[in-house]
C-alpha cells in the first residue's frame, strides 16, 4: 500500500534544498540514488525502502496538476511548474506518510509552491496490501503478478507503474492495481488495465474485492495475487459496481490503425491531430508516455521520441485541451499511439475518446470525411467505432456503466484488397466507398450506438469480412463478454 504526497514547487529544486527536505524527511534515513538519479530512495537501518522521491519535472500546463490533483491547485503558480512526487510504503512500525508528507511540506515552503496530500480511503490491515518490495510502486510480488496500491481519488499512469510494468513485465509477471471503491482512473491508466495481462483490484468498504470493470469477486491466492472468486455468493456484482450518476453521460471511443511507407522525412502524428481535429475540435494539448503529461503537443518531438526508440516500439499518450482552456465546440478527448515498424513501413496504432455530458450526442457525421481524409492520404488500414456510457471527463470509476455499442468499422485500400472488393461489396452491412472506384476503401454503419441489437450486425459483418476467425474487428472494447473472459486471463503485463 502506499500513502502519496505531491509537491507543486514555483521553481526547480536545486541541490541544497533537496538535502534539507531529504533530512526533514527522516534524518535517520539512508538515501540510495537509483535509474541514475531520477529516483531517490529512502531506507531504514534494516534496508527496507521507506520512501522513494522522483527528480522534478516541469510540466508543459499547470492545468495537468489540476486535472490530476485537485481544482485551483495551482492558482497561485506559474503557467509551468514543477512537479516532485514522492511515495511512501506501507510498513506497519513506521509513520511512512508523515516521511513524505515532510519531504513535499519542507520543499513547498523553501521553494514556494503548493502540496498535495490525498485522504486514505483503503482499509488497512490485510497482509497482502502491506510491505514494500526492491520496486517503489510494487507492494507485494507473486509468482504471477505484480501489485500496486493506490489509495487516491484519481489514479493516473504515474512513471512509478511504467517503471514496474517494465521491470516486472520482463519477467512474465501480470500488472495488478489495486484501489478504493471511491476511485477514479485516468483514460491513459485504464487503457494500459484494459489488457488481458492487467486487472483493476477494487476494495470495497466492508474489504472485499471486486474486479473494477466487470464487477466480478475476486480473492487473494498467495500464487496468482488477485483472481476469480469461484466460491463467491452469485447474487451478482456488489453494491459499489452498480451505476452512478456520474457516470450518465457518453463517450466515442475510435480505434485506427494507418500505414506510412518507411522514410527518412516522415513526421508522425499527422493522423493523431486529424483525429482530434475531427472528433474533438482541436489539436491535443500534451503528451507523454506516463502521467502528468510534461510535454506540450508537437509532432517533430514526438517522431523525434520514436526514432530514438527505434526499432523498438514507442507508446505514448495524449489529451485535449484542459477545460479552461477549451474554445466553443472543443470537447474532452484523449487518446493513445503506439508506434512500431513493419516489414514495409511505419504503423500507427491509434485510440481516442471523446466524452459528451447527459443529453449530449456525438456527431457521426464527422466519420464521414474522416475516412475519406484518410483514405486521400493513403494511410488508412483499419478503424472501429464504438459508443460507451461513462463520464463525459473521461475518467473512470468502478461502477457498470453498460455495454460499449458498435457505430461502425472502416476497411482501407489495402484491407479490401485482401478480402476482395466483391466480398467487400456483399456484406451484411451496405458499405459507403472512398478513394478510386477500382481500388476503394469502405465504411461500414452498423448503427448509431444505441441499438440492442448492433452487435449481431457486428459480428455478422465480420463473419463475412472474414471467414477464417482471425478478424478481431479492431483493439478495444469489442464484446459484451470481454470483460467478464479478462477477468480470468493470465498473461505478461503490458509496457507501454
Amino acid at each position: 500500500m502506499s500513502h502519496d504526497a505531491v509537491a507543486l514547487l514555483s521553481g526547480a529544486p536545486d541541490r541544497r534544498a533537496l538535502i534539507a527536505a531529504l533530512a526533514a524527511a527522516g534524518p535517520d534515513l539512508k538515501v540510495r540514488l537509483v535509474a541514475d538519479g531520477a529516483v531517490v530512495e529512502l531506507r531504514d537501518a534494516d534496508g527496507r525502502v521507506v520512501a522513494s522521491l522522483q527528480a522534478a519535472q516541469r510540466l508543459a500546463l499547470s492545468a495537468e496538476a489540476e486535472r490530476l490533483l485537485a481544482d485551483g491547485i495551482a492558482d497561485d503558480l506559474p503557467a509551468q511548474p514543477y512537479w516532485v512526487e514522492a511515495r511512501g510504503a506501507e510498513l506497519a512500525d513506521t509513520d511512512t506518510a508523515g516521511v513524505v508528507g515532510r519531504f513535499v511540506r519542507d520543499l513547498a515552503e523553501r521553494l514556494g509552491g503548493a502540496v498535495w496530500e490525498p485522504d486514505s480511503a483503503l482499509l488497512r490491515g490485510h497482509p497482502f496490501l502491506e510491505g514494500a518490495t526492491e520496486h517503489p510502486a510494487v507492494t507485494a510480488l507473486t509468482e504471477q503478478a505484480a501489485v500496486v496500491v493506490q489509495d487516491r481519488p484519481l489514479v493516473p499512469l504515474s512513471p512509478w507503474i511504467v517503471d514496474a510494468m517494465a521491470r516486472h513485465g520482463r519477467r512474465g509477471l501480470r500488472l495488478q492495481v489495486v484501489t478504493p471503491s471511491t476511485s477514479r482512473l485516468t483514460h491513459a491508466l485504464r487503457s494500459i488495465l484494459r489488457s488481458p495481462a492487467a486487472r483493476w483490484v477494487v476494495q470495497t468498504p466492508a474489504g472485499a474485492y471486486y474486479d473494477g470493470f466487470s464487477g466480478v469477486p475476486l480473492r487473494w491466492d498467495e500464487r496468482t495475487a488477485f483472481t476469480v472468486d469461484e466460491d463467491a455468493r452469485p447474487d451478482g456484482p456488489p453494491e459499489e459496481f452498480r451505476a452512478d450518476d456520474a457516470d450518465r453521460g457518453c463517450q466515442l471511443h475510435v480505434d485506427l490503425t494507418v500505414e506510412h511507407p518507411a522514410d527518412n522525412g516522415l513526421v508522425l502524428g499527422s493522423c493523431v491531430e486529424l483525429l482530434a481535429e475531427h472528433l474533438g475540435g482541436a489539436l491535443p494539448a500534451v503528451w507523454g508516455t506516463a502521467e502528468p503529461f510534461a510535454q506540450e503537443w508537437r509532432r517533430a518531438v514526438f517522431t523525434r521520441t520514436a526514432r530514438n526508440r527505434a526499432p523498438g516500439q514507442t507508446w505514448a499518450a495524449f489529451s485535449g485541451p484542459p477545460e479552461g482552456m477549451r474554445e466553443d465546440g472543443v470537447r474532452p478527448f484523449a487518446g493513445t499511439v503506439r508506434v512500431s515498424r513493419t516489414a514495409s513501413g511505419v504503423r500507427e496504432a491509434i485510440t481516442l475518446a471523446v466524452g459528451y455530458p447527459e443529453g449530449g450526442e456525438p456527431d457521426l457525421s464527422a466519420l464521414h470525411p474522416l475516412v475519406r481524409e484518410l483514405t486521400a492520404r493513403d494511410v488508412l488500414r483499419t478503424m472501429t467505432v464504438r459508443r460507451a456510457g461513462g463520464r463525459a471527463d473521461l475518467t473512470y470509476a468502478p461502477h457498470w456503466a453498460g455495454l460499449p455499442l458498435p457505430v461502425g468499422v472502416a476497411l482501407g485500400q489495402e484491407a479490401v484488397s485482401v478480402i476482395g472488393t466483391g466480398r467487400a461489396l456483399g456484406a451484411p452491412v451496405r458499405p459507403l466507398p472512398f478513394g478510386p472506384p477500382l481500388t476503394p476503401a469502405f465504411w461500414y454503419q452498423v448503427g448509431t450506438g444505441v441499438e440492442e441489437d448492433s452487435w449481431v450486425r457486428f459480428r455478422e459483418l465480420m463473419a463475412h469480412l472474414h471467414p477464417d476467425g482471425e478478424a478481431d474487428g479492431g483493439a478495444g472494447d469489442q464484446d459484451p463478454g470481454q470483460s467478464s473472459e479478462r477477468a480470468s486471463a493470465d498473461g505478461a503485463a503490458p509496457s507501454p
